[in-house]
């Protein structure tokens, strides 16, 4: 071999050699690089599905093949493994899953109590920590442990009030109208079981009536309104809604926000609701409500309140408030006025004014014409009249026009009417009676008393 052949023979071989080399290095490269990358991947995978990773992320995959296929008995012992190997925080949807296995094993274990105890004590658990590694869905999982306690649970009747109640302080106005009803079944159940003050009952009762009035306006669906039903219904059963009782709680309430008008309409509708419309509370109570927000409606209302307590001055302030308020139009205000009107002729003996006020109703709306000539009718024959033996007795004749006036005007007050006009007559003056007075037959004749003066005919009888 020349030294030329040698040499390049040695050059072959060292180029050889540090191809090889070369390509090792890479090699050992690549394999470090897959290493690193396997290291971060085990470390990754160890701290989410924690120390025994490898048995969380299998039972992870396999519990969810017989869940999505509805098969509980299967998925529950492997969604055991996965509950107790994984980290909490792992999945949430392993907890979404957990309940419902959960909820069909206790459905499935009825009869054997003990075990179903066991049962329920886990899918608590399961909300348990849902709750702690999920606070986002706090609200929801104190709303899924109020349900499932109302369905399943087997301890003491006050843990499910008391489940609820953590629910609806934490759910605020968003709170579910089924467990508002709940809610107040079970704050009955504990009242009669005196585990419950009457104080307790009523601030139940206040607190969450106007958070269900309001979802009520926002969503009048039927179920709903059977909630707003159910929960009256419970309240009113529970032996606490005395008026008495309502009276004690809620005066200081009133007489602390006699301005806020959501307080004073609170008051008005339970006590409304309940039947204590005759106390004074309410009184004040509609009447705050109605100077806080003037209506038609609330007006009228405090003329009947008032004129019901004897009130009689004050209850025609309001009735003249409803007469004058825009909501009341010409027809609306006839029927008002016969309705003053009567209630001055009865009530307060103020006949004069009463009769002016018949006449007013009569000329504003047609339809009542008929009864306010009848009224008038009755204040002129209940007049009581000086004067001689023709001036007592010529207010009948007045009366007998307006009845006159009456049946002509309303054709179902005729019958009424002819009845009285017969009786009246009787009192006419006798003909040779009046023919003393040189009255006869058709004369005119005028005649003022007590206030009221009228132009009738001369009536007599044989």
């Amino acid at each position: 071999m020349t030294y030329g052949l040698l040499r390049r023979n040695i050059n072959k071989t060292i180029i050889n050699t540090t191809t090889l080399n070369m390509k090792r290095v890479k090699l050992t490269l690549s394999l470090l690089a897959v290493i690193m990358v396997l290291t971060s991947v085990s470390s990754f995978a160890q701290g989410r599905y924690g120390a025994d990773s490898a048995n969380c992320v299998t039972a992870l995959n396999f519990y969810k093949d017989y869940y999505n296929n509805k098969q509980y008995d299967a998925a529950a012992t492997i969604w055991r493994k996965a509950f107790s190997s994984c980290p909490p925080k792992v999945s949430q949807n392993l907890l979404i899953h957990g309940r419902k296995i959960y909820q069909y094993l206790i459905k499935k274990h009825t009869n054997n109590p003990e075990y179903r105890k066991q049962l329920v004590d886990t899918l608590m658990l399961v909300h348990k920590v849902r709750s702690e590694n999920f606070p986002k869905y706090r609200v929801t999982v104190k709303e899924n442990i109020a349900y499932d306690m109302l369905s399943y649970w087997m301890g003491e009747e006050s843990d499910i009030f008391y489940a609820i109640d953590d629910y609806i302080k934490h759910a605020g106005e968003k709170v579910k109208p089924a467990l508002i009803v709940a809610y107040m079944t079970k704050a009955k159940e504990m009242y009669q079981a005196k585990k419950l003050s009457d104080e307790e009952v009523l601030k139940i009762y206040s607190d969450l009536s106007p958070i269900l009035e309001k979802i009520i306006s926002v969503n009048p669906s039927e179920e709903n309104l059977a909630a707003r039903q159910g929960f009256e219904n419970a309240f009113i059963t529970s032996g606490v809604a005395t008026c008495d009782n309502l009276v004690t709680v809620f005066t200081p309430r009133f007489e602390a926000n006699p301005t806020d008008i959501a307080t004073v309409k609170q008051i008005a509708i339970i006590l409304t609701k309940n039947e204590c419309v005759d106390t004074d509370l309410f009184l004040k109570a509609v009447t705050a409500q109605h100077q806080l927000e003037p209506s038609y409606n609330s007006a009228y209302g405090l003329y009947k309140l008032n004129g019901a307590k004897g009130n009689n001055e004050v209850a025609m302030q309001y009735l003249q408030e409803a007469i004058d308020n825009p909501e009341s139009d010409d027809l609306k205000d006839g029927e008002l006025l016969l309705e003053m009107a009567t209630f001055m002729f009865k009530n307060m003996e103020a006949n004069a004014k009463a009769f002016q006020l018949s006449k007013m109703a009569a000329e504003k709306n047609p339809a009542v014409a008929g009864k306010a000539y009848f009224l008038a009718a009755s204040i002129w024959a209940n007049q009581n009249c000086g004067g001689d033996d023709i001036d007592k007795r010529a207010k009948y004749w007045v009366a007998v026009d307006y009845l006159t006036k009456a049946k002509n005007a309303d054709a179902s007050l005729a019958e009424e009417a002819d009845n009285l006009i017969r009786g009246y007559r009787q009192y006419f003056p006798k003909t040779e009676d009046a023919f003393m007075y040189n009255l006869v037959d058709g004369n005119p004749y005028t005649i003022s008393c007590g206030g009221l003066s009228a132009s009738t005919t001369v009536r007599t009888t044989k």
